[in-house]
């Protein structure tokens, strides 16, 4: 029962300023999703039935023991376990940083545009986010991220490839980045969510303020098990081990991370597939007056705005039965759509229906 009069009380100050739209639902059944960079092929059915056959009684209602899955993530990365943490895909990774490291009013750099829930817990821990812009050609001007690690810079939150625009940082500028930070005792996180389709990574590292992030939501299609790690220093992965969620790595999604862990060709064939469409869907974009921005990884830029508004092309291509990302608000971004890719079959299907939406 309510009290008469009594209010619900207010939120944190940097959870009330932050506004964010809900996942989608049921709205997107019949439709192909090439918006949200996940995996398009299914996963094999040798694999598919080692999954099936590793979940009993027992897995689903005992809590999780983790011992196993480490020990395997440690020996495909070759690093110890002190040295990793599990996490609930990258995300858990990206607030633990926060909530252990950043104080209110720091200054967290990132690109702009890049993923969006950076700036999401750089305001929800009341830090100031600094986003460094991306040229239009979706480069990066390398002094432009340099000057923004300033003495109260806390923390550089950077994605490579970036996402959505696909822009790559040369190994060269992020240990420059790296060392600038350390000189401010700030942390660098280096996200890797993209790996294996960008083989670059700084794996295996021991620059103490650096942290490395990947998840295996893309190539090795486990989006819907949440499963990814950090990979840093002993001393910060004990710190961000404090503030994880008891057993936020279920015993199912520890199974299907061992398994997949097994069978390293789920990725790599994967790769090829995206590699292979990649190579057609550039070809065909250009045919019909486009601009594709090829960069290592399961999604494609495209400049549409020369042949038609991104808006409505994003709504001629729903009527055809797809889904892609855009329009953006990010300057630029602003003439492009973003398209996750798949194998060439289907990316030959989306370019003949992208095809007849231009032609509307």
């Amino acid at each position: 029962m309510s009290v008469t009069g009594a209010r619900v009380p207010k939120p944190a100050p940097g959870v009330e300023a932050i506004e964010r739209l809900s996942e989608a639902g049921n709205e997107r059944g019949g439709l192909v999703p090439l918006d949200r960079n996940e995996r398009l092929s299914p996963l094999p059915d040798a694999v598919l039935e080692e999954l099936k056959a590793g979940i009993s009684s027992d897995l689903l209602t005992g809590y999780p023991v983790l011992d196993d899955a480490y020990a395997d993530l440690g020996a495909a990365l070759g690093l110890p376990r002190e040295r990793l943490l599990l996490t609930s895909g990258s995300d858990a990774a990206f607030k633990a940083i926060h909530q252990c490291y950043v104080r209110p009013g720091d200054r967290v750099v990132m690109l702009s545009p890049t993923y969006a829930m950076y700036e999401v817990y750089a305001r929800m821990f009341e830090a100031e986010p600094v986003g460094v812009p991306i040229d239009d050609d979706l480069t990066l001007q390398p002094e432009r991220l340099l000057e923004a690690v300033t003495p109260d810079t806390r923390l550089v939150l950077l994605a490579s490839p970036n996402q959505p625009t696909g822009t790559v940082l040369s190994p060269d500028l992020l240990e420059a980045v790296i060392d600038r930070a350390a000189d401010s005792e700030a942390l660098v996180l280096v996200d890797e969510a993209y790996f294996p389709f960008a083989a670059a990574t700084l794996l295996p590292h021991e620059r103490p303020n650096l942290v490395v992030t990947r998840t295996f939501s893309k190539a090795w299609g486990l989006a819907g098990a949440r499963v990814g790690f950090a990979a840093a220093d002993p001393e910060i992965v004990r710190t961000l081990y404090k503030v994880r969620s008891v057993y936020d790595i279920t015993a199912l999604s520890a199974h299907c991370l061992r398994v997949l862990l097994a069978h390293p060709e789920v990725a790599a064939d994967y790769v090829s597939e995206v590699d292979a469409g990649r190579e057609l869907l550039v070809e065909r974009a250009r045919a019909a007056g486009l601009e594709p921005i090829a960069c290592p990884t399961n999604f494609l830029p495209i400049r549409v705005a020369q042949r038609m508004d991104p808006a409505a092309l994003v709504a001629a291509l729903e009527r055809r039965g797809y889904l892609v990302k855009g329009p953006f608000g990010a300057p630029c971004l602003r003439e492009f759509v973003r398209v996750t890719l798949g194998p060439p079959a289907l990316m030959s299907a989306f370019a003949d229906a992208l095809d007849q939406a231009l032609a509307q």
